[in-house]
């Protein structure tokens, strides 16, 4: 027995240093001062931070609040993310939706592709990109702003992974609505979806135990341990289901009244981990956008164009630690303004 605690003290002493020099490393004495829950604040629900990002939606389960100010994303009236404020832009505007690319997660206000694009068109481009939505979450959600925006078109943005999360029932914490396929058709669940205004979510137990730690959320980070880590997951419609439920929204879509794009957007670790063709991901993506285009909507795969970048920089250029830098949403802007020219959904070609 002396032996055993012998050796649990020397790990925790060790474990104790690693943890005092990690953090000295990351962010020098003043990581020893603060001790923040890491789990909590990568999810938005440290100081401010779930103030400024979620709020509670019945409808689609959260949404942006409006007239945040925070460090990280200031928000309008209406829940969208700013830009660089114009004094002049053309109407009416681009809508882009999506999730956490679209609303542009870890840069700031003016270095979105929304934002980049906005500059360099001059006609304003309308960011209501909300973090974390599924592909359901993101065709909800245009279906309500629409009406009330009234766009020239609309960039639908998703990822791979939200059309994974089209099949939960509870995704980062959070709860959602979700679809369930039957005999061809959709049926929906979870509506109004559970909860009130002003909840907070429910952490796994190891973000409230472990938090604290930067040690742990390096190790969570470099295993992929993310889920029961920083946020916990419920399935609703059965795995595997989430191109099926993504393909039969594509004419809710496309009964909106004005051209939409559907653009499939990527992750650092789309790059760097899977490789851009021949992958589940891949596959997925090519299926969803086939569906959009069947619907009579306009497709557009981001990996096809930005691959070369990626090629020519590498992906330390255009990604901080899974979305785009301000370098890429620069790049990405770009070539999304070469594919509205090309489908003739706009005349003005970058400046330069």
């Amino acid at each position: 027995m002396a032996r055993i605690a012998l050796v649990a003290v020397s790990v925790l002493v060790s474990l104790a240093l690693l943890e005092v020099g990690y953090r000295l490393v990351l962010w020098g004495p003043e990581g020893l001062v603060h001790w923040p829950n890491l789990a909590h604040r990568r999810m938005g629900a440290g100081p401010g931070g779930e103030r400024c990002q979620y709020a509670y939606d019945a409808a689609i389960g959260w949404t942006s609040p409006a007239n945040c100010v925070s460090a990280p994303y200031n928000s309008d009236a209406d829940g969208f993310r700013r830009s660089s404020p114009q004094s002049s832009l053309a109407e009416p505007p681009i809508l882009v939706t999506g999730s956490s690319f679209a609303k542009g997660d870890e840069v700031k206000d003016d270095e979105t592709w929304p934002a980049y694009l906005q500059d360099m068109v001059g006609r304003k481009v309308v960011n209501a990109g909300v973090s974390g939505y599924a592909f359901d979450q993101m065709v909800l959600s245009t279906e309500q702003l629409v009406p009330k925006v009234k766009p020239l078109f609309v960039v639908a943005s998703f990822t791979p992974g939200d059309i994974k999360r089209a099949e939960l029932k509870v995704a980062w914490s959070r709860e959602k609505p979700y679809f369930t396929v039957t005999d061809g058709r959709l049926d929906l669940h979870n509506v109004p979806v559970p909860g009130k205004p002003g909840e907070p979510i429910r952490f796994p137990v190891a973000a409230e135990w472990l938090g604290r730690s930067a040690l742990a959320e390096l190790v969570v980070e470099r295993l992929g341990l993310q889920q029961g880590w920083y946020f916990s997951e419920v399935q609703g419609a059965p795995a595997g289901s989430g191109e099926a439920i993504a393909c039969l929204l594509m004419p809710r879509l496309a009964a909106l009244g004005v051209p939409v794009v559907v653009m499939a957007q990527y992750s650092r670790g789309y790059w760097k981990n899977n490789g851009p063709y021949g992958t589940a991901d891949h596959r997925a993506v090519q299926k969803v956008l086939g569906c959009a285009a069947a619907a009579g909507l306009i497709p557009f795969d981001l990996s096809d164009t930005l691959k070369a970048a990626v090629d020519a920089r590498g992906a330390d250029a255009l990604y901080r630690s899974d979305h785009h830098s301000a370098d890429g949403n620069r790049v990405v802007a770009d070539l999304v303004l070469r594919e509205l020219v090309a489908r003739r959904l706009l005349t003005k070609t970058a400046d330069r």
